[in-house]
């Protein structure tokens, strides 16, 4: 009986250690992966009728996209209370020529947070934001078909434009 589970015992261990056999490990990551490489600092601008939004952004070593986003409207949107602009953060990454972010912002009261994906299509020079479908389970919003997003009536087309610091 004691052979049986020695031998089990055995079997297990070595099971175990081919599993992990030739497995690499992740090189421990330290803050200087998040460093903004330098002169990758970006600004944007884009105008569509009255309303107005300014988009900021860095490209970490990483590759992802860590930067600003105020949008200013000119009349307040139906229903809103006294919302005429918004600022936040947006945190994204380029899957080839679209920016995929989540845009995490106040209403300009500042009462309260939202999260929203955001997508922006490289084209020309431009950044053109996208629409689509999204949908929000436990508090996670995304969009629900990255193919079905529609960048061809974006309402801001942000151009290129000097970043003041």
């Amino acid at each position: 009986m004691k052979n049986e589970i020695y031998q089990l015992l055995f079997f297990c261990s070595m099971f175990l250690f081919s599993c992990n056999h030739g497995t690499k490990k992740a090189a421990p990551r330290n803050g200087d992966n998040y460093k903004p490489i330098e002169n990758s600092e970006q600004c944007f601008t884009a105008i569509y009728q009255k309303d107005s939004a300014f988009l900021k952004f860095k490209t970490l070593p990483n590759g992802k996209i860590k930067g600003r986003l105020v949008v200013k409207y000119a009349e307040p949107e139906p229903g809103a209370l006294e919302k005429d602009f918004y600022h936040g953060e947006i945190i994204g990454q380029f899957k080839k020529d679209t920016l995929f972010a989540d845009y995490i912002f106040t209403d300009g009261a500042k009462t309260t947070v939202y999260r929203n994906p955001i997508a922006l299509l490289k084209k020309n020079n431009k950044l053109m934001l996208g629409f689509g479908a999204i949908e929000n389970y436990l508090g996670k919003t995304w969009f629900i078909n990255h193919k079905a997003i529609n960048f061809n009536m974006s309402r801001f087309q942000f151009l290129p434009t000097a970043c003041n610091n």
